[in-house]
């Protein structure tokens, strides 16, 4: 299934995901005096992300081991990227 027919008929999903990530990423900026506070968001948002990225694939009925790996690999990553970016000197 392309990106453009699941969006079509899950434009919900995406749009939660969305919400998610900017409401994430407004906290990131918004406490940028505390560096523990955006790990946290940091972390939130990537468990968020493996959570949607587990349920939209139950909704779909095609949830294997290998998708849930693939989601916690792409969070685990951001996760690494974006935390060396807050904690660098």
């Amino acid at each position: 299934m392309t990106f453009e027919r699941d969006f079509a008929h899950h434009p919900m999903h995406y749009f939660t995901l969305l919400c998610i990530m900017l409401v994430g990423l407004w906290g990131i900026f918004w406490f940028n005096y505390s560096r523990a506070v955006q790990l946290g968001i940091i972390l939130s948002m990537a468990s968020s992300y493996v959570v949607w990225g587990i349920v939209h694939h139950a909704h779909h009925k095609d949830l294997h081991i290998k998708i849930v790996y693939e989601y916690l690999l792409v969070a685990l990553f951001s996760v690494l990227i974006f935390a060396s970016l807050v904690f660098r000197a």
